[in-house]
């Protein structure tokens, strides 16, 4: 009998190793949680799209998405314009998900209750960052309305996450910082003119701040030396004006539209060019 169950034991351990050299071959996107497949960290959970015949070796730039109220990544995952947007331009796409609905304030005297954000979005960005290859050169936040109110949470408290930051109509809420911890950053944000829930130059009716006191904020952390000048988007629905002389060599971009409170799904892959453009050093 005990030749026998060292004969099973032997067997045993000959079929781990085999399967271990097999999952060691295996390319990274195989093994990899995404698209449908919830990848779940410590907090709740994140769906990703790495780009069609990616050879699961490149090192991928990198677009985390913030749902909007009442959103979610499974809804996020149904705009396909969006995340194609993204994934075509050779890029990990990835949606985070807000408990109940909405991302909590961050922030010392700011934060709500529930969640920490800051814990679960680091723990979010350390989970993509084991099962794909990033370049980190190239991360870029987003996000629509109460989630571009999170990417401005995120771009002032936890700043080293990401290289650059591209809200959508949304900014902070119930009251700004007295100032952002992680200090300069590259920001380009889009607003309506016509918006009626995130109100651009007033407190909005959900006690949005408006959204000039915001980069008023940003402007003295990046040390803003000149006066903005007009560049040109690529989207004829949006006049941006930029400034890029700081101390700090950050980039801060402001693009206005006419109409309310919207996101065309192009948008978001319009902000990964806008990173992928900024200059170096930025």
């Amino acid at each position: 009998m005990q030749i026998v169950g060292s004969c099973y034991d032997w067997g045993v351990q000959m079929h781990l190793i085999a399967l271990f050299l097999i999952l060691l071959i295996l390319p990274a996107a195989t093994l990899a949680c995404g698209g449908e497949s919830r990848c779940e960290v410590r907090g709740g959970y994140y769906l990703a799209a790495a780009p069609a015949g990616w050879d699961g070796k490149t090192p991928l730039p990198l677009v985390v998405y913030f749902h909007g109220w009442n959103g979610s990544p499974e809804g996020t995952f149904r705009n396909r314009g969006m995340v194609r947007g993204v994934t075509d331009r050779g890029a990990l796409f990835v949606a985070p998900y807000a408990q109940t609905g909405y991302w909590r304030q961050i922030g010392n005297d700011r934060a709500e209750r529930g969640r920490d954000e800051a814990v679960y979005i680091r723990a979010v960005i350390e989970d993509v960052r084991h099962r794909w290859p990033i370049d980190q050169h190239q991360t870029l936040a987003s996000g629509f309305s109460r989630g571009a109110s999170m990417v401005w949470n995120v771009a002032c408290y936890t700043g080293d996450l990401f290289r650059a930051y591209a809200p959508i109509a949304g900014g902070f809420w119930r009251s700004n910082p007295e100032t952002c911890p992680t200090g300069p950053v590259n920001l380009r944000h889009i607003h309506g003119l016509s918006d009626r829930v995130v109100a651009f130059d007033k407190v909005g009716i959900y006690n949005s701040m408006p959204i000039p006191e915001g980069f008023d904020i940003l402007a003295r952390l990046n040390g803003v030396s000149g006066e903005s000048h007009a560049v040109e988007s690529g989207d004829q629905r949006l006049t941006c004006k930029r400034w890029d002389q700081s101390e700090s060599g950050r980039v801060l971009e402001l693009c206005l539209h006419e109409r309310g409170h919207s996101i065309p799904a192009e948008w978001v892959g319009q902000g990964l060019d806008w990173l992928m453009n900024l200059p170096e050093g930025s």
